[in-house]
Formats: structure tokens, C-alpha cells, sequence
């Protein structure tokens, strides 16, 4: 019996052997050290989110991702009369506030992130999915990551506020007030210091004032489509370079004086249980339903603000 135990024993290990390796004996496969070749290949990205754009990363299962964004005013603007002056006496813009955002993000699955939050500009509430379907390999037999964002906005700005500038000869609705925006999200970690990402997506707002680009004479439209590209380069153990671009696909928004596409580029700093993103961008919102279609200011002009975002995870 103890022969017979010996042998299936000895079997078992040649024939893992000549499955794994055939060409290699039991010591060289205890002894090369060489990682498994089709892992899961996790952080991608550090963060919920760069500067502007949304990663594919979601908040882990059972933990409450609390977020505090704030983006103050133009750094310098080109446009003013005495800009210096300008620069001056805002402060660089930090007398100036765009945008303050509150939210939590919860990980119902290591997959699958709900949130809500609450944003200064537009007095906007949101509540948003995210579902990370699709995970990379580290052998690039999965060679991307992707995920499914989806977030509807309601306004609770006075009515006076949502209506203003326009002669009103319509009936007032609650519908009005909600927007809608859906994300896809593809990334990739190329190496150990380069991540990229495409983010192709789609924007709805139910009301809109009448808006019109006088270069080409095009309106604007309540819905259209949005493509986003975001990259990370990891500069040490714990900084790295961040940066995001949108891209909107509708003739209104092409040469337009007035509507611009958002840009940012930052830094990302590790300190402890925080994460901080500190950027600066040409947008006033801080999240898509607000700074997509809602971005005026250019970095020709100088109009770029500081903004920075701070990250504390709990577990629940």
C-alpha cells in the first residue's frame, strides 16, 4: 500500500512537471522564481478618478470611497482688461470658487461601484454605476481593462436660476432639470509607469437654452457624443504625472469662441491612507454632466484653474 502511495505521488508530480514545463525538471520549476503568466493585473490606476476623467478602477467591495473636489477660478485671463491685476487680486483664483463637490462611493462588489454626490455648479445631485466588466492580463491575453459608467444629474437650482436668459413661453416641468451622461472606459497598464485610457461616451440634457456658434452658424443639441483619452506616468514610488483630454463630436462645439473642450494635466500624490490629485484645467465642473458641455474658458486665453481632489477609504 505505501508503494502504491509512493507511485501515484510520483506520478502526479511528473505529470504536472511535463504539463507545466516539459522541458524543465521539478527543481528548475521550485527554483526559477518566474510569476505566473496570466494574473489580473490590478491598479491600473491609483484613483477613482484623474483629473477630469473617471477610471476603470472601482472602489473595493465593502469600502466607502469619500471624496472632497474643489476647483477655483482662473489662475489669469487673457481676456480681462489688466489681467495681472486680475491674477492679483483673486489670489492665482483661489478667491474665486467654481465648483465644490462632495461624494460617496460604495463597493458593492470588487467590481461594481453606486455613488452619490453633490456638485456647487449647476447645484447639481447625482447619483451614478459603475461596473467594471472586463479585467487585463499580465500577459496581455486580456490586453485591457473596461468598465461601463453610467450617472443621472437633477438640478435643484431655482427656477428663475434654470430659466434665465430666455423668454419663457412654455410650461414649467421637474423634468427639465435632469441630465444624463454614459461612459464606456478602456485602459490599459502598458508597463509599470505608463497607463492609458480611451473614454468614448454619451451626453443628454432634457432642457437647453438656445446656444449658437457663430463660427458655423450650428446649435447646440441636447444630446451628442463625447470621446475622452487620460494617461498616468508614474514618476517615483509615489507621484505621478496625470493628465485628460474630451473631445466633443458635435458641430457646435468645433472652433466655438464660447463652448471649449475640457483639459487637464496634474500631478498624483500617495501620502498614507490618501490619495491627491492636484491639476490644473480649463474646466469649471468637476463632474462629466457639468464640465462636458458646460466649459467656456480656453488655455490659449491663460483661463486655467487649480483643482485638487482628496481621497479617504473606509471600510465598512
Amino acid at each position: 500500500m505505501i508503494f502504491l502511495k509512493n507511485a501515484l505521488l510520483i506520478i502526479s508530480i511528473v505529470g504536472f512537471a511535463d504539463f507545466s514545463f516539459a522541458q524543465d525538471d521539478l527543481l528548475s520549476i521550485v527554483d526559477d522564481g518566474k510569476p505566473e503568466t496570466s494574473q489580473k493585473v490590478f491598479a491600473t490606476f491609483k484613483t477613482y478618478r484623474l483629473g477630469n476623467a473617471l477610471t476603470t478602477e472601482p472602489v473595493k467591495k465593502k469600502h466607502l470611497d469619500f471624496r472632497i473636489s474643489h476647483r477655483f477660478g482662473n489662475i489669469y485671463d487673457a481676456t480681462n482688461p489688466n489681467p495681472i491685476n486680475g491674477t492679483f487680486q483673486t489670489f492665482l483664483g483661489f478667491d474665486n470658487v467654481s465648483d465644490i463637490r462632495n461624494s460617496f462611493d460604495y463597493g458593492l462588489t470588487d467590481n461594481i461601484t453606486i455613488g452619490i454626490g453633490r456638485s456647487r455648479l449647476n447645484k447639481l445631485v447625482d447619483g451614478s454605476l459603475k461596473w467594471r466588466f472586463l479585467q487585463q492580463k499580465t500577459d496581455f491575453s486580456i490586453p485591457v481593462s473596461m468598465a461601463i459608467f453610467s450617472d443621472i444629474g437633477y438640478s435643484h437650482a431655482p427656477t428663475s436660476e434654470i430659466y434665465s436668459g430666455i423668454l419663457k413661453d412654455f410650461e414649467t416641468k421637474e423634468l427639465h432639470r435632469v441630465n444624463y451622461f454614459t461612459q464606456l472606459i478602456i485602459a490599459s497598464k502598458i508597463n509599470d509607469w505608463l497607463s492609458l485610457e480611451l473614454l468614448p461616451g454619451y451626453m443628454y440634457r432634457n432642457f437647453i437654452k438656445e446656444r449658437v456658434n457663430t463660427q458655423n452658424n450650428a446649435v447646440d443639441v441636447n444630446g451628442f457624443v463625447t470621446i475622452g483619452f487620460g494617461g498616468r506616468i508614474k514618476l517615483t514610488r509615489r507621484c505621478s504625472f496625470i493628465g485628460d483630454y474630451f473631445y466633443n463630436a458635435t458641430p457646435y462645439f468645433t472652433n466655438n469662441t464660447n463652448s471649449k473642450n475640457p483639459l487637464s494635466l496634474g500631478v498624483e500624490l500617495e501620502t498614507g491612507g490618501h490619495v491627491f490629485s492636484l491639476f490644473f484645467t480649463n474646466a469649471s465642473g468637476l463632474i462629466e454632466n457639468n464640465f462636458i458641455p458646460y466649459t467656456n474658458d480656453s488655455w490659449q486665453n491663460g483661463q486655467v484653474k487649480f483643482g485638487f481632489s482628496i481621497s479617504r477609504v473606509f471600510t465598512l
